[in-house]
């Protein structure tokens, strides 16, 4: 029952964090929806509306989930220890927490692809046609939230030990990500042949692998960060 109630006051304490991550995933979609409106507006070859604003709100929902989970949760660890607070209600609620704001992000990404596909690409276009960059499978969104919440508690923990070097680490994989998203999407469309396209074009396969493989890969996951989280959290120690 004690347990209980730190995991309900966990998640009630920190429930306003959503706003966070729907305003990243707001505030990255209509980045990218500018971005692919200006494309069009200039590009004269550009003959399809491809989804920017989707990818971009994604990638800025990660993004600023990993690093504010990772800063954030180093905080919530240590006061947590400090209050003699058992380490599992702990973990229990800070992944219940994540879940519910990567369903937040998750409403406003799919508005956002939406607005894209329906609204803003038809309309820009020349020949009315939308490339829908990303795929809202339910299978991938399953273990997108079923895993996602294990990664940013085990990016914690790997922040409370390694501290900056972790940081400056997960930025530069965001800075890979944000410049090299946009363009291994446009070597895909006009240089089938290059690197970057066949980076593009094996993301594609997986995205389009079926129902049964997506679970298997998210339950290895699952069980593998799992683990990992719960051991890496029964030995981590505050550093003062």
């Amino acid at each position: 029952m004690k347990a209980l109630k730190t995991i309900g006051q966990f998640i009630v304490v920190n429930i306003k964090e959503i706003f966070t991550y729907m305003g990243a995933a707001a505030g990255g979609g209509a980045f990218g929806i500018i971005i692919a409106t200006a494309v069009m507006k200039t590009v004269m070859e550009a003959k399809s509306y491809g989804t920017i604003g989707t990818l971009l709100a994604v990638i800025l929902s990660i993004a600023v989930l990993l690093f504010a989970q990772s800063l954030g949760g180093q905080s919530d660890f240590y006061v947590t220890v400090s209050m003699n607070r058992a380490r599992m209600p702990y973990l229990i609620g800070r992944y219940l927490l994540v879940v519910i704001d990567i369903l937040s992000a998750i409403g406003v990404i799919w508005l956002v692809n939406i607005l894209e596909t329906k609204v803003i690409g038809p309309a820009l276009s020349p020949t009315g046609e939308v490339e829908n960059i990303l795929n809202f499978k339910p299978e991938i969104v399953a273990v997108v939230i079923f895993v996602v919440p294990l990664l940013t508690i085990f990016c914690t923990a790997m922040y409370v030990i390694f501290e900056r070097k972790f940081f400056w680490a997960l930025w530069g994989v965001y800075m890979i990500g944000a410049i090299g998203a946009p363009r291994v999407s446009t070597a895909v469309e006009k240089h089938p042949g290059s690197f970057p396209a066949k980076i593009g074009e094996a993301f594609i396969a997986l995205g389009n692998l079926g129902v049964g493989p997506w679970l298997v890969i998210g339950a290895v996951l699952t069980i593998i960060l799992l683990i990992a989280d719960i051991m890496l959290y029964k030995k981590m120690e505050v550093k003062l």
